[in-house]
């Protein structure tokens, strides 16, 4: 009893130093999640908060048509339902601004890009996807939400990432603010 007693206690003087040591040390770029587990908790629920809560709230923001296609007319981003779009998802609270600012400066870009190069046949180039999970089978996805299998969560100060594999392998980037994480970037790493 005496020897596994010393031997925990060596146990929790070795990992406490060792936590100490790694969050001193400036090169390490981001620690792992077993220095820092309430962050790294925090982080990873919040990334699953907002994909059960895109799951529940998807059909209704696809209401929003992001592209007019009227006949033979060249497409255009429909700005009005753009921040339509924004505002809803901006209703899950767990998205910063700069995140929805990022997706307002695409619809202008897309919208500029109809204009100098005009289609209006066949799905509009850059609305082909889910902008959110960047990708084609998010239906698949969010259905397979269970089985999602998280494979790291690495954080610094007010910055996490949290890397996952829901069907196909994300980067969700996270800020703390005001003592919350928010999603900050959504990075789908099997399309890049």
């Amino acid at each position: 009893m005496k020897i596994l007693l010393a031997t925990i206690t060596w146990a929790l003087l070795f990992l406490s130093f060792f936590e100490n040591k790694c969050k001193a040390t400036s090169d390490i770029n981001f620690v792992d999640e077993t220095l820092n587990t309430t962050d790294s908790q925090q982080a990873r629920q919040t990334v699953l908060d907002f994909l059960t809560w895109y799951k529940k709230n998807i059909s209704a923001i696809n209401r929003f048509p992001l592209v007019n296609q009227k006949g033979e007319e060249p497409y255009s981003v429909n700005l009005k339902n753009g921040e339509r779009y924004l505002g809803y998802l901006k209703k899950s609270n767990l998205l910063t601004d700069k995140y929805l600012d990022n997706w307002r400066q695409y619809f202008k870009e897309r919208n500029e890009g109809f204009r100098q190069n005009p289609e209006n046949e066949g799905p509009p180039t850059g609305f082909e996807y889910d902008l959110v999970l960047l990708s084609q089978d998010v239906d698949m996805q969010l259905n397979s939400l269970s089985s999602l299998k998280i494979n790291k969560i690495a954080v610094l100060n007010n910055s996490a990432k949290v890397n996952f594999k829901l069907i196909e392998e994300y980067q969700f980037e996270l800020l703390r603010r005001n003592n919350r994480w928010m999603i900050n970037n959504i990075l789908n790493l099997s399309q890049e």
